[in-house]
């Protein structure tokens, strides 16, 4: 997973995560080889076959030049850290593509109560202080590696928020203004990945950057 780059909501010591190439649709076209059928799962989202009646879903479409999507699989000990999707982007999904999951095998997408963007800006803003000598490398690395606890402190006293379980065929709609984590995959999973095909409403400036 961090071979090319430090993608940093996968932490450091996680589990196997295997990613695919990416698909687009839309203002871009793109279905690399042996992603047609990842390809006919954006088509379906691109063109509201999928939630039509649901406004958010609507409203993350219109507003997007492209669909992104690519398989992602993770293994046990596998998961997510807290964090926001980036700001230039409409929204994001996952859908469950495994054929079976249980209960005790983890993986639950996890979104925080309070944990909408401006408001947990602002609060962690408040707990940081002009002296701290580490904000300067807090600013660019975020506030999840040692430097700071504002956010872990604002997460605890929020301490609430909802579970998605990774129910076989269900597909979940995010805004990007949501904190969000995903819970790591257990042993119990044995040889069971998590199989997800995660993607993003981008609109004409991410899409130009590839998302």
């Amino acid at each position: 997973m961090h071979s090319e780059r430090w993608i940093k909501a996968y932490g450091i010591g996680n589990g196997v995560v295997l990613q695919s190439e990416l698909v687009v649709r839309g203002a871009l076209l793109r279905t690399p080889s042996g992603m047609g059928r990842v390809g006919d799962l954006t088509d379906k989202i691109a063109s509201s076959e999928l939630s039509s009646g649901a406004e958010v879903v609507e409203r993350m479409r219109t507003g997007s030049s492209c669909i992104s999507a690519r398989v992602v699989l993770s293994a046990a000990g596998a998961g997510l850290q807290w964090h926001y999707d980036a700001e230039r982007l409409n929204g994001a999904y996952v859908y469950y593509g495994h054929p079976y999951w249980r209960s005790t095998w983890g993986g639950e997408l996890l979104v925080s109560a309070g944990g909408f963007r401006p408001d947990a800006l602002r609060e962690d803003q408040a707990r940081a202080t002009k002296e701290d000598e580490m904000s300067e490398v807090r600013s660019d690395i975020g506030p999840d590696f040692g430097f700071d606890d504002s956010a872990e402190a604002r997460r605890m006293n929020i301490g609430h928020g909802l579970y998605v379980s990774a129910k076989p065929n269900r597909i979940v709609f995010l805004t990007s203004n949501v904190e969000h984590c995903v819970a790591p995959v257990t042993s119990a999973a044995g040889d069971h990945v998590r199989a997800a095909v995660v993607g993003f409403f981008m609109p004409d400036s991410a899409a130009v950057s590839g998302g």
